[in-house]
């Protein structure tokens, strides 16, 4: 053995150190997910994609790289304009249920900038996103359904829980909040419809 790793031996940078150099080790996990270049992925499909989806923040340079040129207003804005214009938005709701609602597709749609908004306004959001608001999203969970989050597990699919979790599209897993939705909030047994605990619970788990 010559004490060499395997990336030393082939003259590759270890992932790790790369990360460390480049800086990606030291952001936030949904903006180092917001740098990464969408994998096979062009024109509609990138703006479709929630994980890579800037909204009209893409420069001009990158709207060609990426074939976005005509599909998207003219105008590039930068972050801090998109927040703005986000945060004006969820300030005219009329209710925290209406604000959960309108980031909730957010969410779907672009999930850098709903990680920007809540983090630079988390005080404020997290009432919206978490207790007390989110134990109104679960009782109206099923009827306010739009797009799939999270996985679901039941009687049904004894010996096959280890293959279903091949099933979840992302391999870089941080952390995992299980439920079985029985008690949710001193609400009773709600059963799949308490997958909004999970989801709320994780947003503020990747603001923090």
């Amino acid at each position: 053995y010559d004490g060499m790793t395997a990336y030393e031996r082939a003259g590759e940078e270890k992932p790790a150190d790369l990360a460390y150099r480049t800086g990606l080790s030291r952001k936030p996990y949904h903006l180092r997910r917001a740098m990464r270049l969408p994998p096979d992925r062009h024109g509609v499909e990138v703006m479709l994609d929630p994980l890579y989806n800037k909204g009209t923040a893409y420069p001009e340079g990158e709207r060609d790289r990426l074939g976005l040129r005509g599909l998207l207003p003219p105008t590039s804005l930068n972050h801090r304009t998109q927040i703005e214009k986000i945060m004006k938005r969820v300030r005219s709701k009329a209710s925290d249920m209406d604000k959960n609602l309108f980031l909730r597709d957010l969410h779907d749609r672009n999930e850098t900038l709903f990680h920007r908004v809540l983090l630079e306004n988390i005080k404020e959001l997290a009432p919206v996103i978490y207790t007390p608001t989110v134990g109104r999203v679960c009782q109206t969970f099923g009827s306010e359904f739009t797009r799939p989050r999270g996985m679901y597990f039941s009687s049904k699919d004894k010996n096959h829980m280890q293959a279903m979790i091949h099933n979840w599209p992302g391999k870089d897993v941080s952390v995992v909040v299980v439920t079985d939705g029985s008690r949710i909030l001193g609400l009773g047994d709600l059963g799949a419809n308490g997958m909004g605990i999970p989801i709320g619970k994780l947003a503020l788990y990747v603001a923090a």
